[in-house]
This record gives structure tokens, sequence and C-alpha cells, in this order.
């Protein structure tokens, strides 16, 4: 049976809020529309800057995943992972599956990273994961972790084609960069799931070129919920016009755009939303 982890996370949101151990980021979001296509474009408020910055100075730079703030404990996923509260969420329910020990977030995924992911994201109604495989692909922490929220921030994904064959190898149109999306099956178990997932991202690597070495992976972004997963191979971590320049990670592709500040948002409107995501991407033959 499925747990629905919406009430868990907003109690423990409450409480670490309380304490001061979250801070909710407040984002002005701007609509942008570009070829057809809608996208969010946010920044940071000035408020939650300054908040930030804050606490940014009185951090240590250690892992903050190990070992975690107890303030920041959703549940026990399994005995490899936990779900974890984001602690600078800029999404409501934003959450984690966090690995109990130190796992490189380059490293190969496993199955306790899939049977992690299949119980939290389907514990959310309309739940999104995302993935950031490494610095290079817009991750702030080599610890390994997923992010699980929800989906209505990403306006892109109600575009891609979840509703082809679970399983095929599908490409979403307006992207004209390498990558793959896979649909699943969302009625199935969630153990089934969970390795229908895991052979889907394996796929999605294969068709890709991601390959390891050494144990690690390129890097990569995933976007995903239960009836299909994005995979996007990534070439480096930032766009810059030499000016402006901004770090790109998984939820980008589904069409939401943060940046550092409203001065940036007519440079990366006027260098196409589209063309920031090529940028940082392999191209299509």
């Amino acid at each position: 049976m499925t747990t629905d982890w919406t009430p868990a996370i907003r109690a423990a949101a409450q409480a670490a809020q309380a304490q001061g151990a979250m801070v909710p980021l407040l984002s002005d979001i701007h609509a942008v529309r570009q070829a057809g296509l809608d996208f969010l474009v946010a920044h940071l408020s000035s408020l939650s800057l300054k908040d930030l910055a804050k606490i940014l100075q009185q951090s240590s730079g250690a892992n903050p995943f190990l070992p975690y703030e107890p303030a920041m404990f959703v549940a026990d996923l399994s005995d490899t992972h936990v779900l974890l509260l984001n602690k600078f969420p800029i999404f409501p329910d934003h959450a984690m599956a966090v690995t109990r020990r130190f796992m490189p977030q380059t490293g190969e995924l496993e199955d306790s990273d899939f049977d992690a992911v299949a119980r939290a994201v389907r514990g959310l109604p309309d739940g999104v994961f995302m993935f950031n495989g490494g610095k290079n692909a817009g991750a702030s922490q080599p610890h390994r972790h997923a992010h699980i929220l929800p989906s209505h921030q990403l306006p892109l994904m109600g575009h891609f084609p979840f509703n082809a064959a679970p399983g095929t190898l599908q490409q979403v149109p307006f992207f004209r960069f390498v990558h793959a999306l896979v649909p699943l099956d969302a009625q199935l178990p969630e153990a089934e799931w969970a390795r229908q997932l895991q052979d889907a991202v394996q796929a999605g690597f294969a068709h890709c070129g991601l390959e390891p070495h050494l144990g690690e992976l390129p890097p990569y972004n995933l976007l995903g919920n239960r009836r299909g997963v994005l995979v996007v191979p990534r070439r480096c971590e930032h766009w810059s016009d030499g000016t402006h320049s901004l770090s790109i990670h998984a939820l980008h592709f589904g069409g939401w755009v943060g940046v550092k500040g409203p001065d940036q948002i007519e440079p990366i409107c006027q260098a196409g939303l589209m063309h920031v995501l090529e940028a940082v991407t392999q191209p299509r033959d």
C-alpha cells in the first residue's frame, strides 16, 4: 500500500520552520511564452535573498546530509534511504530521498535508489522526481539525493509524450538536443514500477550514450513522474552570454527557470529559453 507523504512532509516543515531550521524561499514568478511553449521564470525575492545570505554565511560547508539535521527528517524510506525536507524550499511539499551513508551523486544508481524514488514519488499526488547527476548537471551536493516535489510548476511536462507505449523510447518534439523520454505504466504496483523505472533509465542512458567510467557516469539530468522519465546528458553546468550566467538543473527541462534576480529575466528571454537549454546539452544530429 502506497504511503501518502504529504501530511508528514507538511507537519515536519511546520515544525522545522518554527525552529528556524527550514527557511522557505519566496519567488517572484513570471509567465513567459516562447515559440508556442509556456515557461515560468522565477527569481528570489529581495527578502529571501537576505535570509539565504545570512544562513549561508553561517554554514560550515560540511555535508548537510551526514549527519542530517533532526529537524529535516520526515520519514524512513528504507534501510538505505531517508526522506528529508529541503532546507531552502522554493516549492511547498518539497522533499528529498537521501542515502543514509555517503554515495556519490555521480555514481551508478542502484536498485535501492530506484526503490526509494518509487516509494517517495508515488506518495505525493502528481509527484515529480528530479536527479542532477553531478555538479556539471546542477547538483549542489555530492551526496546522493533525489528531489521529490509537486508538478504544478512544470508547464513543459504537459507536452511530454507520456501516452506512448510504456518502455518505448520517445523524443520530445521541441527538444533539439540529445535526450530520451521513456513512458511508464503508472498503474503498476510500487515494486514493479521501481524496476520499470530502472529499466527505463538504463534504456535512456544507452540511447544517449551515457556509459560509466571507473564507476562514475558523465553529467546528466533525470526528470519524471509516475507516467515517464526524461534523460538528458549534459556537456556543461552554465549557460552564459558573457555578461549573465545561469546554472541549469533538471527542473529547467520541465519549463521552470530559476534566475538570480530580475535583471536576468530580459537577457535570458532574449537569448531564448530553449536556446539556453541547448547551450548546456549535446546537439542532436
